[in-house]
């Protein structure tokens, strides 16, 4: 088999074949392809999706790797994250070039996207070894104590073990091969094998490569890491499989709804259920309060029209519903809106099976009685859903749609997720239908206020709300681009996510990949290096 340094491939490339414990595998499936989608022209390169035997192969493999690697250190660890961010670095224009292709994504964007994902993996490595995201706690013993001597109690956080991760369709970088899932659980003391993405099947397979090579650098066994291609006929059995297989102990998955509630089932049906931390879909409410709307209507119709419109809309924390209290000062922002939107140009949706979802979508929100296109086609909307080619450009122009307040309340589909660049505003009576929408949104990644000093009252009884309803509160700020920090929560309650309690991105996502083990008057020599009297990594 070919390998990417041979004379015939002088730039590193994609095989078109998994990579298990470090090598790539003999081809073991029909092939499959990927469609460029700002031109819809088929992409010549074939890809074969993992066998159910590959499958098993790369979770014993990770098995066997999590037993022999359990003693390496954190500075080991973090050695190997460092690594693979160079790595990746060291082949960027490479995977950009890919990933633009397959994708359609800019590449200017393709490019932040790749910095951040490297730049997590060197936050990863700083996290690690710090070591404080252990919680390590420490209750001494207490001989003495009456009517009962305490014990000496010590906790930290250990890994679970491997890890499967599902690469996701919109971020074929930050949440992908090398993304927060796959990274943190590598930080975390896990090993990973990754899912590949139909839609982007070389990128993942060129990152794939990278980290390959990071892991047997860094002295890691080969079964750490691998990838495993999905698409055509075992496009859902890979994912299954993975699943389903007692070697595999988590697992992370970015996507649709449909796809992280089944797929959490079934880690739930296991004989022994596995935590599934899904991100699936969100709404990301806009309220636009009075006092904002009256001081500065374009700047916050500019912010907004881009974030709804930008990369054809297919961000997880796109603003879905803006919300708004009647009035003149209303209308104005409207009016300004809807021209900022109607000089978006249209840009390519990820794939035909996206555009027909997204289509079919906003065409149920737009026969729900009470709703008015203010922006947008709905003849042409209605011919487009009804055939999307496979091998056409899927470029959309944004559509922007408006309701009032009882209308919403009343009607379920307006609450749910348009993956694509649209957005219904929703007219309120007062301040006190806007509280009421408020309480009555799904569960989703985040809220954002436009708040001007006046608006203070009426602001802080959202966030209130919305703190029982959202991951993240911003105020006079758009929802689009998660900072990556300490501080930040990336997740939120149902249907946003299937786990409220976490976040997937920052340092707490490593937590995700271990649970707490308590030791109780535990010899020395059975403790992990933290919790040792001498405490040489000095963290409490």
């Amino acid at each position: 088999m070919p390998t990417a340094s041979e004379p015939n491939n002088p730039r590193p490339g994609p095989l078109g074949v998994s990579i298990i414990s470090g090598e790539p595998v003999e081809p073991e499936t029909d092939p499959f392809g990927a469609v460029c989608p700002s031109s819809g022209d088929p992409i010549p390169d074939r890809f074969h999706s993992a066998s159910a035997g590959q499958v098993n192969d790369a979770a014993n493999s990770a098995w066997r790797a999590f037993h022999q690697a359990r003693d390496r250190t954190e500075d080991e660890r973090a050695t190997m994250l460092e690594l693979i961010a160079r790595r990746i670095s060291g082949m960027g224009e490479t995977i950009i070039d890919r990933a633009h292709l397959e994708t359609g994504l800019p590449e200017n964007r393709l490019e932040a996207e790749l910095n951040r994902t490297t730049s997590t993996l060197e936050m990863f490595a700083k996290v690690v070894r710090e070591g404080s995201w252990k919680r390590i706690a420490i209750d001494p013993p207490e001989p003495k104590r009456r009517p009962s001597p305490r014990p000496g109690i010590r906790r930290s956080l250990v890994p679970l073990g491997p890890v499967a991760v599902f690469g996701s369709s919109n971020f074929p970088l930050a949440y992908s091969t090398a993304g927060t899932d796959a990274a943190s659980a590598l930080a975390a003391g896990c090993p990973v094998i990754i899912k590949g993405h139909p839609l982007h099947p070389g990128t993942g397979e060129l990152v794939a490569q990278a980290v390959s090579g990071a892991v047997r650098d860094a002295g890691f066994p080969p079964g750490w890491f691998s990838f495993l291609h999905a698409g055509g006929g075992r496009e859902h059995a890979v994912g299954i499989e993975l699943i389903r297989h007692p070697c595999i102990r988590a697992a992370g998955f970015t996507g649709s709804f449909e796809g992280g509630t089944a797929l959490s089932r079934i880690a739930s049906e296991r004989p022994d259920p596995i935590p599934l931390y899904a991100e699936m879909g969100s709404v990301n409410p806009v309220f636009l309060l009075p006092g904002s709307v009256e001081t500065e209507p374009r700047g916050i119709a500019q912010h907004i029209a881009r974030s709804v419109s930008i990369y054809a809309g297919q961000q997880c924390t796109k603003p879905g519903l803006i919300f708004l209290v009647q009035g003149s000062t209303c209308e104005a922002c409207v009016e300004r809106f809807v021209r900022e939107l109607d000089g978006s140009p249209p840009a390519p949706m990820l794939s035909a099976g996206i555009r027909r979802r997204y289509l079919r979508s906003l065409l149920r929100a737009i026969d729900t009685p009470g709703v008015r296109v203010l922006l947008g086609d709905p003849a042409a909307v209605r011919k487009s859903a009804q055939r999307v080619p496979e091998n056409q450009p899927t470029h959309e122009k944004p559509v922007l749609l408006r309701t009032t307040e009882a209308v919403f309340i009343e009607q379920q589909a307006l609450h749910e997720e348009i993956f694509g660049p649209a957005a219904v505003i929703v007219e309120c009576k007062d301040a006190e239908g806007m509280l009421r929408c408020a309480g009555i949104i799904q569960g989703s990644l985040t809220g954002s206020l436009f708040l001007a000093n006046t608006d203070l009252d009426l602001a802080q009884a959202l966030a209130g709300i919305l703190a029982m309803r959202v991951g993240r509160i911003i105020c006079n700020g758009v929802p689009t681009g998660v900072e990556v920090g300490y501080g930040t929560v990336h997740g939120g309650p149902f249907p946003a996510t299937n786990r409220p309690d976490t976040t997937a991105v920052g340092p707490f996502a490593l937590e995700r990949w271990c649970r707490p083990v308590a030791f109780q008057n535990t010899p020395q020599a059975l403790l992990p290096p933290e919790l040792h009297d001498e405490n040489p990594t000095g963290r409490f």
